[in-house]
């Protein structure tokens, strides 16, 4: 089945940065096209800015979407999902946030406002079509492993821990990634 998949990349990175182009490379010899979303605000993100820009991508969709957000990227998801109530076909959520509040605080409270609602995941999971994938880095120094186990409980998500691999930010995590991404499409 064809999928539009849509990349959101977390604080302060780009569709230039990190493991985001070499993923796009990775699917598309794999018959996958992803659009990974530029957006604004550089270290000082706002998450209604953001929003308008992943509605549009979502809404100018030909397939079925699917998800794919790093990070901070995890944390719009997840809150573009609760507010449009847009069906998704599945997410796919790499080093994410979990739910507690003082996660604001990160980076001197930077990005606080994707912070400043707490999400409903009854909501969120009515609006995802198969089960999620969350993918979290056992040693991550910036976002401690156990938010993805609570992420994954919330969600009732698959959850993959992969261990010596920090926050997931180099570019050699693009082909490891792709692996997994493509294994969760397939099924």
């Amino acid at each position: 089945m064809p999928y539009t998949i849509i990349d959101i990349p977390g604080y302060n990175h780009s569709s230039s940065s990190g493991w985001h182009p070499q993923l796009r490379e990775y699917m598309s010899r794999r018959g996958y096209e992803i659009q990974t979303l530029d957006l604004p605000g550089g270290k000082y993100p706002v998450f209604d800015e953001w929003y308008p820009i992943i509605i549009s991508a979502i809404q100018q969709a030909q397939y079925p979407v699917v998800l794919i957000g790093h990070s901070l990227g995890t944390r719009a998801v997840l809150r573009v999902i609760e507010k449009s109530r847009i069906m998704i076909e599945t997410i796919i959520l790499i080093a994410p946030f979990d739910n507690n509040p003082t996660n604001a605080l990160f980076r001197d409270g930077n990005y606080a406002n994707f912070f400043d609602t707490e999400l409903d995941f009854d909501t969120i999971g009515k609006y995802i079509h198969h089960q999620s994938l969350v993918i979290g880095s056992i040693d991550d120094k910036n976002i401690p492993y156990i938010q993805a186990q609570h992420i994954a409980q919330d969600l009732n998500a698959e959850l993959i821990g992969i261990d010596n691999s920090g926050h997931f930010l180099d570019a050699v995590w693009a082909n490891t990634l792709g692996e997994i991404i493509v294994k969760k499409l397939a099924v």
